[in-house]
């Protein structure tokens, strides 16, 4: 019979591909490991891995195994899980995937009332692109996701809508626009917008600003960052959008960049929490979010 003890060898093998760090991972020595895979090997009449003296390769059904390995591993732990919170809500660790122009100016809302109301939850954060966050979820490594656009009618996730996040007008201290404490779409026109390399749910709504203002995209200029945008800005490259959240934490102590919201026909972006639908723990990511909303500062708007 095939052991849960296997199984972790396996994943750890296929996850470093080295016999030395899956053993460090697992805290048990390489030869203990080594033992696990063969003999796991033997009960199945296959093997799993190659071995030589540069690297370790997972053959074909190596790989395949490691995989619906992680899969069993991920189901047993989601039952411990389960059990865990039906004693005690959010304890135990949650793995969360947020994109990198949220999560640190989102989460220090809520980190501190989720350390007081469950001490026991020990939380691990992961920034990166939407795309690359979606895949993490899918395959496991992450529990749920703080993302904007959710994608729709995707069967295999829950999601739950938590807020939508304005977004303001960026320019340098001299603009045009600076001597103006709100504005509207149309006072855009003619601006060219510099605008992320990656979108995380801010293109859509910052094109369809410059559809309705007549302003455009900046054709020679992109940034990979939320602190490149704004120094760009600062040089009098152009114009450009940032979060709310972002503005709150840094750019209204900046004086290099003048900010100004809109009075009107605002452009946001939605942000959603995101899970598996087959997950044991939709009742504690529901707690999660509806923790999240409770704690949301004045300047996003509840969904």
């Amino acid at each position: 019979m095939i052991s849960f003890r296997q199984l972790q060898c396996l994943a750890a093998l296929a996850e470093t591909l080295h016999f030395r760090r899956a053993a460090e991972r697992l805290h048990v020595s390489q030869p203990a490991l080594s033992a696990q895979i063969s003999q796991l090997e033997e009960h199945l009449g296959v093997m799993l891995v190659e071995r030589t003296r540069r690297k370790v390769l997972l053959t074909p059904i190596g790989r395949d195994m490691a995989a619906r390995a992680k899969t069993v591993l991920r189901d047993v732990a989601e039952l411990e899980d389960l059990a865990r919170q039906a004693q005690a809500p959010l304890s135990g660790t949650l793995r969360v995937g947020v994109l990198r122009t949220l999560g640190p100016y989102l989460l220090p809302h809520i980190l501190p009332e989720l350390r007081q109301r469950f001490p026991e939850l020990k939380l691990y954060l992961r920034e990166e692109p939407r795309e690359r966050l979606l895949a993490e979820l899918a395959q496991g490594d992450l529990d749920i996701l703080l993302i904007s656009a959710a994608p729709e009618g995707d069967d295999h996730l829950t999601v739950t809508p938590l807020f939508h996040e304005p977004l303001w007008l960026t320019m340098p201290l001299g603009h045009r626009l600076a001597k103006r404490a709100k504005l509207a779409p149309a006072d855009l026109a003619g601006e060219n917008l510099i605008m992320l390399e990656v979108g995380d749910g801010m293109r859509d709504p910052a094109l369809d600003l410059c559809r309705r203002s007549g302003a455009t995209e900046h054709p020679d200029f992109r940034a990979t960052s939320l602190d490149s945008l704004r120094q760009m800005v600062a040089t009098g490259l152009g114009t450009t959008l940032l979060p709310a959240l972002y503005v709150q934490a840094e750019a209204l102590g900046d004086d290099q960049v003048a900010v100004r919201p809109f009075a009107v026909g605002a452009p946001s972006r939605p942000i959603d929490m995101v899970w598996r639908r087959t997950t044991a723990r939709s009742e504690e990511y529901r707690l999660f979010a509806h923790l999240l909303q409770q704690n949301l500062p004045a300047c996003v708007h509840r969904r």
